[in-house]
């Protein structure tokens, strides 16, 4: 305005200040723009930071998750090697214990043999006994 006003009198100072004016006026006005863009940039910046937080957070519970999953995957492999294990045990014990058996009846059936052949043996004796004397008696 200015401008016009001293280009309309003649006074080449006031449109002077005139242009002068407008041209701050502009780069005022560019300065404000140009720190709008940069504000806006920045909180885009930040969005994006935040954003790759979030990823980087959400990378680090899906390894927790997988490595408690892997964990819980050991464990329980290890209850079934170890359920295995004891069933094996038990099965060996069974077989054990039925060899045991068996072991102690052929050790009774043995004793009992045992038993009958010594008194076998004394009926023997006896009768032999019996036959030694009356066949001395017969012989007398």
């Amino acid at each position: 305005m200015k401008e016009a006003a001293g280009a309309l009198v003649g006074d080449e100072d006031l449109e002077h200040e005139g242009r002068t004016q407008q041209a701050k006026a502009e780069a005022e006005a560019e300065a404000e723009r140009l720190a709008e863009r940069a504000e806006l940039r920045n909180e885009q910046a930040e969005a994006e930071a935040r954003q790759r937080e979030i990823e980087l957070e959400q990378q680090r519970l899906a390894v927790e998750a997988a490595d408690e999953a892997r964990r819980r995957q050991v464990e329980a492999e290890e209850r079934v090697r170890q359920a295995e294990a004891d069933r094996v045990t038990e099965a060996e014990l069974a077989a054990v214990r039925r060899e045991e058996q068996e072991a102690r009846a052929a050790h009774d059936r043995a004793m009992q043999a045992a038993r009958d052949a010594e008194r076998v043996a004394a009926q023997a004796k006896t009768t032999a006994e019996v036959l030694d004397g009356t066949r001395d008696q017969l012989e007398a």
